[in-house]
């Protein structure tokens, strides 16, 4: 637990050493500052790291109430906590204070066990507006990054519709000079494998076109269809040395539901799983899915299962990653949502999830979905 710096202000020295001595035994969890008048405790607060003030209201040069103007006005102060000290019968002050900001009030004398409760509750309170203030930050740096998202995603549906009709070219043309006579055996076989090089080109293109065309209304969905276009996808953009195994069900196994939103879970999970690899330079990824009997008063189920040779987690990660914004990835390189997200759609489908990791073997995730009856 980290030592919480708190600043003590006003203008009578004794009252201050009272504080210090009333507090000594907390000197492990609390460092104390100690000011004059409010002058001096803005100093101390532009040139150190200050989590609480506790302010008289009544000092020369200025007061408490002039000190919580300045704090508030200045976007680097204004979220320290301020307790104000005041009498009993000051209550246009207490009103004043409040008013500007204070987030509890004292009143002189000073009691030893309400002023250790009164310095708890800040702190913790403290901790929890930091908590949801950095929360609130990466939220919205998401939010720009998801504008910018949608605008590539814009871009990048005109490019591909210009792309497949590109490549619609190359294999008419391609098809054109291997139906010619006057071709020799070795440009016949050059043309050959520049025909069949747009056709594969041809089905990503139609892969992406298809995945993107989904949309959010609730359908039945082949999930063995689903996760061949996501894997086809993969395959192209998976650094070589990472092999996906993966064997499309012969029955179809249709789930109710949201096509994009299946996707998203499959996707995602494949995603980190072949992040978790990159480091290692290679690896598997092997997915495969499974119709599930009813188990005792219980639904038939599906289970969807995405396993990894990457470097795993230990189980105080294990325990976090369902948090939102948390990521173990190098600032910029990750979301922390994917995860979130994840768990949000199984949770909305009444399904459920699994993990199974060890640090440097690699990580399961079980996925399951209860099956429509009758499907």
């Amino acid at each position: 637990m980290s030592v919480k710096k708190i600043l003590f202000v006003d203008d009578e020295q004794f009252v201050l050493d009272g504080l210090s001595r009333l507090l000594r035994e907390y000197r492990e969890r609390w460092q104390f500052r100690l000011a004059l008048n409010g002058k001096e405790a803005l100093e101390i607060v532009n040139n150190d790291t200050i989590d609480m003030i506790i302010s008289d209201v009544r000092m020369p040069e200025m007061n408490g109430l002039e000190l919580l103007e300045r704090l508030q006005t200045d976007e680097k102060t204004k979220n320290i906590p301020v307790v104000v000290l005041t009498g009993d019968q000051e209550r246009s002050l207490k009103r004043q204070a409040l008013d500007l900001g204070a987030v509890d009030l004292l009143n002189k004398p000073i009691n030893k066990e309400d002023l250790v409760s009164r310095i708890d509750n800040v702190l913790k309170l403290k901790e929890y507006q930091d908590i949801i203030i950095e929360k609130k930050r990466a939220l919205e740096e998401q939010l720009v990054i998801s504008q910018k998202m949608e605008l590539v995603g814009v871009m990048a549906a005109g490019a591909v519709h210009d792309l497949s009709n590109l490549i619609a070219i190359i294999i008419g043309y391609s098809n054109l000079f291997i139906e010619a006579s006057s071709l020799n055996q070795e440009e016949a076989l050059s043309m050959e494998r520049i025909r069949r090089a747009g056709e594969k080109a041809s089905d990503v293109v139609g892969h992406i076109m298809r995945f993107s065309r989904l949309d959010d209304t609730r359908t039945m969905v082949n999930i063995g269809d689903l996760v061949d276009e996501i894997l086809s996808i993969l395959e192209v953009t998976v650094p070589k040395p990472i092999k996906i195994q993966w064997k499309k069900p012969h029955e179809a196994i249709y789930l109710s539901g949201s096509a994009i939103k299946y996707q998203q879970v499959v996707m995602n999970l494949c995603i980190n799983a072949t992040q978790s690899m990159e480091p290692l330079g290679k690896g598997k990824l092997k997915v495969s899915i499974q119709k599930l009997p009813r188990e005792g008063e219980g639904r038939p189920s599906v289970r969807i299962e995405v396993e990894d040779t990457g470097t795993g987690m230990d189980n105080e990660t294990m325990k976090k990653i369902f948090y939102p914004l948390f990521t173990t990835k190098e600032p910029g390189k990750g979301t922390g949502l994917g995860l979130f997200v994840v768990k949000h759609i199984i949770d909305q489908y009444s399904g459920n999830i699994e993990v199974v990791s060890e640090v440097g073997k690699g990580s399961i995730f079980r996925v399951y979905f209860p099956l429509d009856e009758g499907v």
